[in-house]
């Protein structure tokens, strides 16, 4: 099965100032990271109500580590899911 080529775009609001987290895939070439632009664009101007600029708001690009889920556990009960 060939992997996702999917990139993550999220609003972390942990601090005292939204970032915006961009995550792609593990060998994603720069190239394809830059083509995001418009999109990332069109977000920040949705947040800040500016097109030209990001006013601001930090945008944080990271490569996606291999990770393999073994087990997902509800906190409330304990139990496996």
């Amino acid at each position: 099965m060939a992997k996702e080529r999917i990139a993550n775009i999220q609003l972390v609001r942990d601090g005292v100032q939204p970032v915006l987290k961009v995550t792609v895939p593990k060998g994603t070439t720069l190239a394809d990271t830059v083509r995001l632009q418009p999109t990332l664009s069109d977000l920040l101007g949705k947040l800040k109500g500016c097109l030209p600029c990001n006013s601001g708001v930090p945008i944080l690009f990271q490569e996606q580590e291999e990770i393999e889920n073994l087990v997902k556990v509800d906190l409330g009960t304990m139990k496996r899911m």
